[in-house]
């Protein structure tokens, strides 16, 4: 089976279990593709105030590096594995190309921007302000579910970003099984997760 793995803003295909995940999938037989999206970095996006602060992240620029990828992958069977932005960035592709998939494994999937309450904290306005573009409140989602066979949402019970009802909605919408994992944060980078076995575990049992 191929996978493609999404990161999230300010992320990469190198950081976090991502190596891990592809190493252990690899060892099975499967093809893994994990491209990088542009992303900025974390720790020169937070010393910037936040009007001072243009991303090189956009739906436009993540769109431009996918369409490298789809003479991979168009015309084949594949899964999706997206954290944080990549699970929102995965309804836009999937309503653009029109992409089957196999099944989606969605990390921390959010839908919605930040609220202006929220956006008084500077971590959350510049972060708000990287993802901007990929917000869509008209997504086609009974198409979608139509091109996503199965899939499953991960979510954290002290995600500082993304709060539960969030996840659960991302799930309902997308006719998503639930997994709830407890004090795993964002469960990128900065909650130190270097594996991520509740994960590989889902993908073993779908693809044995």
């Amino acid at each position: 089976m191929k996978f493609l793995f999404i990161h999230g803003s300010f992320g990469s295909p190198k950081t976090a279990w991502f190596p891990w995940l592809s190493k252990e999938l690899e060892l099975m037989g499967h093809e893994i593709i994990v491209p990088q999206f542009p992303a900025d970095q974390w720790s020169q996006v937070q010393q910037l105030p936040v009007d001072e602060y243009k991303p090189k992240q956009n739906l436009s620029s993540w769109i431009k590096t996918f369409d490298t990828l789809l003479p991979d992958i168009k015309q084949k069977q594949f899964c999706i594995v997206g954290h944080s932005m990549g699970t929102l960035f995965t309804p836009h592709i999937v309503e653009r190309y029109s992409l089957h998939i196999k099944k989606a494994y969605f990390i921390a999937p959010f839908l919605y921007p930040a609220t202006k309450e929220e956006l008084k904290d500077k971590v959350v306005a510049l972060i708000h302000k990287a993802n901007l573009t990929f917000y869509k409140n008209d997504f086609d989602f009974r198409r979608i579910r139509a091109y996503i066979s199965r899939s499953i949402v991960f979510y954290s019970d002290d995600d500082p970003y993304i709060p539960e009802w969030e996840a659960l909605e991302f799930a309902e919408k997308l006719h998503s099984r639930i997994i709830k994992l407890h004090g795993l944060g964002h469960m990128g980078s900065e909650s130190g997760m270097k594996e991520f076995p509740q994960l590989l575990d889902a993908i073993k049992k779908d693809n044995p």
